[in-house]
């Protein structure tokens, strides 16, 4: 995974770049890059159906890792109201 970010940041430098992966190698790679370790509890992941991690670089420096969740409302138990 790191080396296809690598890859792709040199063939569009500068640029946006979208990867697209499942669940699994992208919670790894965020993990990695936070200097975090990479067994974990994968109920405690962040990263659901149709999501996107979003890195950005300054240069070859990582300045920030960001999480959004597009299609949250489409998530099973989105709906649910509380003792339905």
């Amino acid at each position: 995974m790191v080396a296809a970010i690598d890859a792709a940041r040199a063939h569009a430098p500068g640029g946006d770049i979208v990867l697209v992966s499942h669940q699994l190698p992208v919670w790894t790679v965020r993990r990695h890059l936070q200097g975090e370790r990479l067994w974990h509890d994968p109920r405690d992941r962040e990263c659901t159906l149709a999501s996107l991690t979003s890195l950005t670089y300054d240069g070859d420096e990582l300045v920030s890792i960001d999480y959004t969740e597009p299609a949250a409302s489409l998530l099973p138990g989105a709906n649910a109201t509380v003792g339905a």
